[in-house]
């Protein structure tokens, strides 16, 4: 390490630690993440993020980006399960599905104490984000207010499914969150696929997003970060999205939760695609670990 760089290391470890959370749940006002750990330091980039996360308490979450990114960025086998239980869900009981998944947001939202009545389309659009795993486009048509989802091919099999779920669920958030105009769907398919799949060596993080190439700019931090994400090649071990998502917001379980209750898709056959899918990725895990995951994102 050349001297430049462990003076900076140095200087970055004599920094005062930060206020801890009683509940233990932070988040970053730089990279917009939310994070469930023990103390303010950043656990991807611990010992070089100038940064430190903010405790819930101390300063509420100004908005709902954090989901946005979760959803944009993030490997999408967590919303193409919900999908698959989606599917299973009786056409009839799809309202009810939407109505389920709004309030398992609200719940989100209450536990963190995110600030999301100042901007409701942006809520709207967060949840539509995450719950996709697709990008989402916004046009205010004066009488209504339109969504347009890109890309929901390839997370969501069933589109039919999709937009009864979302018009429910959108339909009972509106009016939770203040937002007074009606809210419609399109689906617009704008990337050539597959999907990039990336990871990155240093936060040992991984994404999916966009048209696949062999290299991307960092997508959280794209103008602080050093590294670059790489197309994956190779193994990789569960043990780091257990990581991912023992310190992230628990909404993919809340959501799963609400699609198990009424889908009459079996969880063993969610289970089994999950697990083809990350072993596509190049994951491989002990049955422990994958026990592990399933318990974190509810399946």
């Amino acid at each position: 390490m050349n001297p430049a760089m462990k003076e900076k290391l140095a200087r970055i470890a004599a920094l005062p630690s930060g206020v801890p959370s009683p509940s233990g749940h932070y988040w970053c006002v730089t990279c917009k993440k939310f994070f469930r750990m023990e103390s303010p330091t950043c656990p991807y980039m611990t010992n070089m993020c100038v940064n430190n996360a903010i405790p819930i308490e101390s300063l509420p979450p100004a908005n709902t980006v954090a989901y946005e990114r979760f959803g944009l960025f993030y490997p999408k086998f967590p919303q193409r399960a919900l999908a698959r239980l989606a599917a299973g869900v009786a056409e009839a009981d799809r309202p009810t599905l939407g109505h389920a998944l709004a309030q398992a947001y609200l719940d989100e939202l209450a536990e963190w104490q995110v600030l999301y009545r100042d901007n409701p389309l942006e809520a709207l659009k967060s949840f539509t984000i995450f719950a996709t795993g697709c990008e989402v486009a916004q046009r205010n048509l004066g009488d209504r207010q339109l969504l347009v989802v890109m890309d929901p091919q390839y997370v969501w099999e069933d589109q039919e499914a999709l937009r009864q779920v979302l018009d429910a669920a959108l339909a009972t958030l509106g009016p939770e969150m203040g937002f007074a105009l009606p809210i419609n769907l399109e689906f617009m398919p704008m990337v050539p696929g597959p999907l990039g799949r990336y990871f990155c060596p240093k936060c040992r993080m991984y994404f999916e997003f966009g048209r696949a190439r062999e290299r991307v700019v960092c997508p959280l931090m794209p103008q602080k970060c050093m590294f670059d994400p790489t197309a994956i090649k190779g193994e990789y071990p569960l043990a780091d999205l257990l990581k991912i998502y023992r310190i992230t917001p628990q909404l993919y379980a809340r959501l799963m939760a609400a699609a198990r209750s009424l889908s009459a898709t079996p969880p063993a056959a969610v289970r089994e695609q999950v697990q083809a899918e990350l072993a596509d990725w190049g994951f491989g895990g002990t049955p422990e670990e994958y026990d592990a995951l399933w318990a974190l994102l509810g399946l």
